[in-house]
C-alpha cells in the first residue's frame, strides 16, 4: 500500500518556483565620480613615476651625482621602484571598470604608498612632495568612499 506524498514521512519536500517577477540581469551602473577620479590619477601617478625613473635611471647611467649625493645604486633602485609602482598603478587604474573589490584595495594602497612618500619627502624639507602629496589623497580617498566599495562589489554579468 502507497501512502499519498502528503502523508509520506520520507517524500522529499518540492521546491517553490522563483516568484515573478523573474530574476533580471544586473543593471549597468555608471561609474561614481569619485572612482573616475581616482583612476585618473592612477594613470596620472604612473605617468609621472615613469617620467621620474627613466630620468633618475638615465642620471645614474651617466655617471653624474644625484640630487643630495645619491648614489648610482640608490638612484638605480629609486628609479627602479618608480617604474615598478608605475606599472602597478597602470594596472589598476586599467581594471576599475571590470576589476572586484580587489582592484578597489590595492588602488588604496597605491595611494596611500604615494601619499607616506609625499610626507616623507615633505617632512626632510623637499618640495617635490606637493604632487604626490595631492595626488595620493585623491586616489586614497577616491577608492575607500562608499560610492567605491558599491562600484566594485556590484553584481557583474
Amino acid at each position: 500500500m502507497t501512502m499519498p506524498e502528503s502523508s509520506n514521512p520520507y517524500a522529499r519536500p518540492q521546491q517553490p518556483y522563483a516568484p515573478y517577477p523573474y530574476p533580471q540581469a544586473p543593471v549597468a551602473m555608471e561609474m561614481p565620480r569619485g572612482v573616475r577620479t581616482a583612476r585618473i590619477g592612477l594613470y596620472v601617478l604612473g605617468g609621472l613615476n615613469v617620467l621620474g625613473g627613466v630620468l633618475m635611471l638615465g642620471v645614474a647611467g651617466s655617471g653624474a651625482a644625484g640630487a643630495g649625493g645619491a648614489s648610482a645604486a640608490q638612484l638605480v633602485a629609486t628609479g627602479s621602484v618608480g617604474l615598478v609602482l608605475s606599472v602597478v598603478a597602470f594596472v589598476v587604474a586599467a581594471k576599475f571598470r571590470s576589476g572586484g573589490n580587489g582592484v578597489r584595495i590595492t588602488g588604496a594602497v597605491v595611494g596611500g604608498l604615494v601619499l607616506l612618500n609625499a610626507l616623507l619627502a615633505l617632512a626632510t624639507g623637499q618640495l617635490t612632495g606637493g604632487p604626490g602629496l595631492a595626488m595620493g589623497a585623491l586616489v586614497l580617498v577616491g577608492c575607500l568612499k562608499k560610492e567605491a566599495a558599491d562600484w566594485f562589489t556590484r553584481p557583474r554579468s
